[in-house]
């Protein structure tokens, strides 16, 4: 935590940018049913360390600071010490509660009913609860307030499905989770056509931002015309069109670029040689040591089956030790040809495909351009199914 004045935190430079700074602000809350000394903290979304520390003493608490700009920051409630240190055994007892808004400098106001009318966190986290809590005094947050309640329905129908879609992998719940994301995605572009705050705004366009090669130039252009009427100079600002900028690299269409690959008998071949000009390509990018890659093998495996004779598969193995790769090969027994990936190519992946993860899936056109980047399987075979038409 940085310096303290009495009673206030400077809290540090805050992305947005449209409103004036005023001097400082009070947060005084109200919420019942919360055990006395339950921990709360205030923080910027992406800055943990410049937070704001209290209690809630009888239902009540507040908590003082000062920022430059409207910002969205996370509340958090923690009763887990006082739990422990009563000894109570109840774990419904325990209360771990995160939420967000947009704070800024002001007297601002935070209801609820009750802390169990709050949503948790993590995967405890129940969107509909959204609704059981009000910040007021905060303009950016009335506006935040008006979109959360719009989407409500909406992104808990998304996070269900995609509940529904890692526990059973059905390819239908993802297809439907692909038409509700894009519902959300267009809700979310007009959301910020009609509402003119910046932060609000620069926060929002966050969920617009895809995977590499997802997307196309036309896609960013449209983000950028959201934003295109705007003349502030302020951080957040230039970071996003800097975002722009850097995401041209990764447009779909790119082509793959060469590198060295070593065959299971530890031959050196080249990555291009291995693309059909009649058909198009998956490569995998795994590791022997990455749990979620080897997860995903049974439904390459069903891929495999359904479009192997259109399509080339190919894993490639970031291992650095061979040996770990030789013995997972075996163990896995994979029917598509398996390669390891050269140190000098690994260097590489990370500028030519922005891949700082695995597993990572590409698709590659017959024309050698990569027309998908993605994580997940099931979006593989939605991509395989819908945009080569097989």
């Amino acid at each position: 935590m940085k310096h303290i004045i009495p009673q206030l935190l400077i809290l540090g430079s805050i992305v947005s940018c449209n409103n004036k700074p005023m001097d400082h602000f009070v947060i005084r809350g109200s919420i019942p049913g919360a055990m006395d000394s339950t921990e709360i903290t205030l923080a910027p979304h992406e800055d943990y360390k410049d937070r704001i520390e209290g209690y809630i003493i009888n239902g009540k608490f507040e908590l003082q600071g000062k920022m430059n700009t409207p910002a969205y920051c996370r509340l958090s409630m923690n009763n887990q010490d006082i739990v422990d240190k009563k000894k109570l055994k109840d774990e419904h007892l325990i209360k771990y509660t995160e939420i967000g808004f947009f704070a800024e400098n002001g007297e601002l106001t935070f209801q609820t009913p009750h802390i169990d009318s709050l949503p948790e966190s993590f995967w405890r986290y129940d969107i509909r609860k959204e609704k059981n809590y009000t910040l007021k005094g905060s303009k950016a947050q009335d506006i935040f307030f008006r979109y959360q309640q719009q989407t409500i329905p909406l992104r808990h129908e998304i996070r269900t499905l995609e509940r529904t879609y890692s526990e059973n992998g059905r390819i239908e719940d993802f297809k439907t989770l692909q038409e509700q994301q894009s519902k959300l995605e267009n809700l979310t572009k007009a959301f910020i056509q009609e509402n003119r705050n910046l932060a609000v705004n620069l926060h929002l366009v966050e969920q617009l931002k895809k995977e590499p090669f997802t997307y196309d130039q036309a896609y960013l252009d449209e983000l950028g015309e959201l934003f295109i009427s705007y003349q502030d100079t302020c951080a957040g600002l230039q970071q996003f069109r800097q975002y722009l900028q850097q995401a041209r690299a990764y447009v779909q269409g790119k082509a793959l670029q060469e590198g060295e690959i070593i065959t299971p008998d530890g031959e050196k071949t080249s990555l291009l040689s291995q693309l059909k000009k009649d058909r198009y390509t998956v490569i995998d990018f795994w590791a022997s040591w990455c749990g979620p890659c080897r997860a995903s093998f049974p439904h390459l495996r069903e891929m495999y089956q359904k479009y192997g004779e259109k399509v080339t598969f190919i894993s490639l193995s970031v291992d650095k030790n061979e040996k770990d790769w030789q013995k997972a090969l075996g163990e896995e027994k994979l029917p598509w040809n398996q390669y390891l990936a050269t140190p000098e190519l690994i260097k590489t992946t990370h500028k030519d495909y922005d891949l700082t993860s695995i597993p990572t899936f590409l698709v590659i056109d017959p024309e050698g351009k990569i027309i998908f980047s993605g994580h997940s399987s099931g979006e593989l075979e939605t991509t395989l199914a819908a945009k080569c038409n097989i």
